[in-house]
């Protein structure tokens, strides 16, 4: 059945697939390689026994043997992206994008190729590049659905609500599938339409693919989230449980159910979960649950390692996230600010919106705050977070009617954070004295 999206909704999924909370890598597209040097990357060894990492080898061979066809380099990157995803280690996007410029040296306007220069531009946050490449490829194929799903990411990145939903609704419209359904929810969500954005998940889940299993598990942890999101522990556990059926050990999947354990005030149970996800792919938002799973658990000494961590990363692959980091245990308000008002030079949205507001919060710049956390909740997005930070600032700038946001941010999802929501809690209790 085909689903039509309004026209006023924004595509942000590439938040929970390569935006904000991800690992971004180092793009070697900023000094371009010479075509040995990229077919050297492209065919780097996968180090693994998996059946991702034999179809990799499998194609490089044929690649070697045929290297004047771009469409050899391609299936290599193509190989590549799925290493990417299944590991979630973002950082394979340099293998991927060497395959982009193999294939580009052989066949300059090569679609496919271009395809998956964009996909790396996307995960190293060059968001204008990644647009513009999306459009080059969409002047000669105006149904490309993986330029239009790029385009809308990008375009919404920056703040172009508009223009990224404009590309969101011709995506849908071509083909309602996995993909698409997904992004449906999660736009219906990000809009405060609960109901609807799970309607369009379970849509998104029949499209279960057996010999693909990745996309299927993601789509999971996504529709898990929802249920974590409305304080929905005990349903949000068995649909993470459900993603590590399909694929096993996936850290998306193992950190869901560590937000599960923490929120349960089982910080015991949420450690081994972290330190496994961890282990498999170092992400900075992980390296901070963990973090407050010792702090939790009274292991004092080991949240401090795992909070340098946070910082040590956090300023090399995502200031955004270590800029909320800051913010939110309310330290370092200089280097939080800087670092997220660089990142707000090349990107937008609710999400990083509400990471300046609640910086500037911090810093004590209330009236900057409020207009920052305005533009964070103009959608209507039933996000605990974002509800207790907008009710703390518009406290603090006089406005009572902040309260009932607290209020609204504990009902919703009463342990959001393990920061947060003991302040939230202690901000209702003063307020109503």
């Amino acid at each position: 059945m085909r689903m039509k999206l309004l026209p006023e909704i924004a595509l942000i999924l590439c938040l929970f697939i390569i935006g904000c909370h991800s690992r971004s890598s180092k793009s070697i597209d900023k000094v371009s390689l010479s075509p040995n040097e990229a077919r050297a990357v492209c065919l780097a060894s996968p180090n693994d026994g998996s059946p991702i990492g034999q179809a990799i080898r499998e194609h490089q061979n044929r690649a070697r043997r045929l290297s004047g066809k771009p469409d050899e380099w391609i299936l290599v990157g193509k190989g590549w992206v799925r290493k990417a995803r299944r590991s979630a280690d973002p950082g394979f996007y340099v293998n991927v994008e060497a395959c982009a410029q193999a294939a580009l040296h052989t066949a300059p306007e090569n679609l496919a190729a271009l395809e998956l220069h964009s996909l790396s531009l996307m995960n190293d946050h060059r968001f204008a590049e990644a647009s513009h490449t999306a459009h080059l490829i969409l002047a000669k194929d105006s149904k490309n659905r993986i330029a239009l799903g790029t385009l809308s990411d990008a375009e919404l990145e920056m703040g172009h609500f508009e223009d990224g939903a404009d590309a969101a609704q011709k995506m849908m419209n071509l083909r309602p599938d996995m993909a698409s359904y997904s992004r449906a929810s999660y736009l219906r969500w990000l809009q405060g339409d609960r109901d609807t954005a799970k309607k369009f998940i379970r849509f998104a889940l029949n499209g279960r693919d057996a010999q693909d299993a990745e996309p299927t598990a993601w789509t999971l942890v996504q529709a898990g989230m929802m249920f974590w999101n409305e304080g929905d522990y005990d349903g949000a556990d068995a649909v993470f449980k459900e993603a590590e059926n399909w694929v096993e050990d996936y850290p998306a999947a193992l950190v869901g159910r560590a937000r599960v354990a923490l929120s349960r005030q089982r910080p015991q149970a949420a450690i081994p979960f972290l330190e496994q996800a961890y282990a498999a792919a170092p992400l900075v938002e992980t390296a901070w649950l963990l973090g407050d799973a010792k702090e939790m658990s009274g292991d004092h000494e080991g949240a401090l390692k795992s909070y340098d961590n946070v910082v040590a990363q956090g300023r090399r692959t995502d200031p955004l996230t270590l800029a909320l980091f800051y913010a939110t245990k309310n330290r370092d308000h200089d280097e939080s600010l800087k670092l997220i008002e660089t990142e707000l030079k090349n990107r937008a949205g609710i999400y990083i919106e509400d990471a300046y507001a609640w910086s500037l919060y911090r810093a004590g710049r209330i009236a900057e705050a409020r207009q920052a956390s305005d533009r964070a909740t103009r959608l209507g997005t039933l996000d605990a977070r974002l509800l207790y930070h907008a009710g703390a600032i518009h406290l603090a700038s006089g406005d009572p009617a902040g309260s009932d946001l607290v209020r609204k941010a504990l009902s919703l999802n009463p342990r959001f954070d393990a920061t947060g929501a003991v302040e939230a809690a202690k901000l209702v209790a003063n307020h109503a004295k």
